[in-house]
C-alpha cells in the first residue's frame, strides 16, 4: 500500500510540474521538539531531521524527510509491584526508546523571500525499545502521516530558514507494545495505588515544533 501512495505522490508532481521550470534541490537539517500524544506513554523531547526538496515549480515541491528521536517512556502508564518478604514495593518503569520516522514529503509555497507554506507527508514510523529491559518483541513499525505549515525566510543567496509546526500522525499506536513489565508483576496487592490507565490503541497526533535550514547547491 505505501508503495502505491509513494508512486502516486511521484506521478502527481511530474504532472504538476510546467515544462519550463527551473527545478532546484535543497536540502539541510532539521532541529525540533515533539510533543507526543499523552495517550502514548512517551515523554515529550527533541527531534532531530533531515529534509531534501526537489522544486517543481515556483510553488510546488516534492521530497523526503527523515526523522530521529531518544525519547523515554512515562513510567507511571508501566507499573510494577515486587515482594520481597513482608515488604510490597512499587516501581514506575521507565525506558529509552529509538523512534525513526521517514516519509515523502509535498509542499505548496506562496513564494518569495517570506513565503508561508503547508506541506504534508505519508510514509512510516518505527520504534525500537531497549533490549535490555522490553520483553518479546524489540521494535515495530506502522504508517505514519506528517500535516503541517509554517514560514520560509530567505536569509541569503541559497539559503533559507523554515519554521515549522506539524501535526505528526502515528497510526495504529498501540501503547500496551512499549509496557517492559512482565504480566507476574502486575499491582496486586495495591491497585488503588496506582492511577489506571486506560488501553490506548488509535491514531496518534504528535505536535512537532522545528527549526529547519535549507540550503540550495551552487547558492541560486
Amino acid at each position: 500500500m505505501l508503495r502505491k501512495i509513494l508512486v502516486g505522490v511521484a506521478l502527481f508532481g511530474a504532472a504538476a510540474a510546467p515544462a519550463t521550470a527551473q527545478r532546484q534541490f535543497h536540502v539541510g537539517p532539521r532541529l525540533g521538539y515533539t510533543q507526543y500524544a499523552s495517550e502514548t506513554g512517551i515523554e515529550s523531547g527533541p527531534m532531530f531531521g533531515m529534509d531534501a526538496m526537489l522544486s517543481l515549480s515556483n510553488n510546488l515541491s516534492l521530497g523526503f524527510r527523515f526523522d530521529f528521536a531518544r525519547p523515554v517512556t512515562d513510567g507511571t502508564f508501566f507499573p510494577a509491584e515486587m515482594t520481597f518478604g513482608d515488604t510490597t514495593m512499587l516501581f514506575a518503569v521507565s525506558q529509552p526508546l529509538t523512534i525513526v520516522n521517514y516519509a515523502v514529503t509535498a509542499e505548496f509555497s506562496t513564494g518569495g523571500s517570506f513565503a508561508p507554506f503547508v506541506n504534508g507527508g505519508v510514509g512510516a514510523y518505527r520504534i525500537s525499545l531497549d533490549p535490555q529491559v522490553a520483553r518479546g518483541t524489540t521494535s515495530f513499525s506502522e504508517l505514519m502521516f506528517a500535516v503541517g505549515g509554517g514560514i520560509a525566510i530567505q536569509t541569503s543567496a541559497g539559503t533559507t530558514v523554515r519554521l515549522t509546526v506539524q501535526d505528526i500522525i502515528y497510526n495504529n499506536f498501540d501503547r500496551a507494545r512499549l509496557n517492559p513489565v512482565d504480566p507476574r508483576f502486575a499491582p496486586r496487592i495495591f491497585p488503588d495505588a496506582v492511577t489506571p490507565q486506560e488501553p490506548f490503541l488509535g491514531a496518534a497526533h504528535n505536535i512537532h515544533f522545528a527549526l529547519a535550514f535549507s540550503f540550495t547547491p551552487g547558492g541560486q
